[in-house]
């Protein structure tokens, strides 16, 4: 066998097993953005449970009490909404 024939052969092989590797990383990268996507979705959900509870806080409370519960509120809303944005792909000029 010839020499090119034979480095032909080798360069093929180590192609195929860095495409295996690189096909490889990708599965566990996209396994890796769905895990993190999953635990995301969990803590939006928490988030607004907490909301519900805040506006149910705020709904109850006396008319000058409900001033402090506001700007709690307010921060947690931005954050369910700044957190939906990156897992849909949002942006601020959306």
């Amino acid at each position: 066998m010839s020499t090119k024939l034979e480095y032909v052969q080798q360069l093929e092989q180590q192609i195929a097993t860095a495409q295996e590797q690189l096909g490889n990383l990708k599965a566990e990268k996209e396994e890796a953005l769905l895990a993190a996507q999953h635990e995301e979705i969990e803590n939006l959900e928490k988030y607004l449970d907490e909301a519900h509870i805040n506006l149910k806080g705020i709904s109850d409370a006396a008319e000058d009490a409900w001033h402090e519960l506001k700007e709690s509120v307010e921060n947690l809303m931005n954050t369910i909404t700044e957190r939906l944005k990156s897992l849909t792909g949002g942006s601020d000029d959306s």
